[in-house]
């Protein structure tokens, strides 16, 4: 039967993004992330055994402490390798990336959304020289060691990166939420310039593959053209 056993993460790991932190013992590890008291993420994992230990599961808890250690280690490496290198700098690899056949690489999305993000962003209320500035970078995390390693963490990265080459608040919070809302739980951008660069994004994947006639069918949605549907519309709305 399920048994719990509480391990410790080594501090020297807990500068490092908490979302890196608990992608790998969430995504990679199956462990339960733990927060403390006041919502610190706290220097603590929960695994699950399916049996009860003599040694009221220490080796247990020292091995999975073992190959965390030494997924952490990974996750530190990258993030301290990624921040020599700025967003800025990272665009032109994105030309090597193609994002469709018939739509061009990842740098001619990032062009497309950058203009569109600038058009709206008045209308949004936002500024438009941060919402453009944010949609140009907002897929340079894409060739980041990190995001290579762990890419549900694309997006998010990206925020922490802007944030590293002081570029403000505003630009790195409109990367960090472009790709909100991911699914009907998951809330919209914070920022009106993330309004503004999520739309973007969205609607220029949406009117891309109608114009070239690659549609989701009922069976097949590869580019998630239904939640991006369904994303502009609760950011319109709410």
């Amino acid at each position: 039967w399920p048994v719990p056993l509480l391990g410790q993460i080594d501090t020297e790991f807990m500068d490092v993004p908490e979302e890196v932190l608990i992608s790998v013992m969430r995504t990679h590890q199956k462990y339960f992330a733990l927060r403390d008291r006041s919502g610190k993420l706290a220097p603590y994992f929960i695994t699950i055994s399916n049996m009860e230990a003599d040694d009221k599961g220490a080796a247990i808890i020292a091995g999975n402490e073992r190959v965390l250690r030494a997924r952490l280690s990974d996750g530190r490496f990258f993030w301290d390798q990624d921040r020599k290198e700025t967003l800025l700098s990272r665009l032109p690899s994105l030309e090597k990336i193609t994002f469709q056949a018939k739509l061009g690489t990842v740098a001619d999305k990032a062009e497309r959304i950058a203009a569109l993000a600038a058009e709206l962003a008045p209308a949004l209320s936002a500024d438009k020289k941060t919402a453009q500035k944010a949609a140009q970078l907002c897929k340079a995390d894409l060739v980041s060691g990190m995001v290579y390693e762990f890419p549900e963490l694309q997006g998010i990265m990206g925020g922490y990166y802007a944030q590293n080459d002081g570029l403000g608040e505003g630009i790195a919070a409109a990367i960090c939420d472009h790709y909100k809302p991911l699914g009907p739980g998951d809330a919209i951008p914070e920022t009106a310039e993330g309004h503004a660069v999520a739309l973007a994004d969205k609607i220029d994947s949406l009117v891309g593959f109608w114009s070239i006639d690659d549609k989701p069918t009922g069976s097949k949605d590869p580019f998630a053209l239904r939640r991006d549907a369904l994303g502009i519309i609760r950011i319109l709305l709410e």
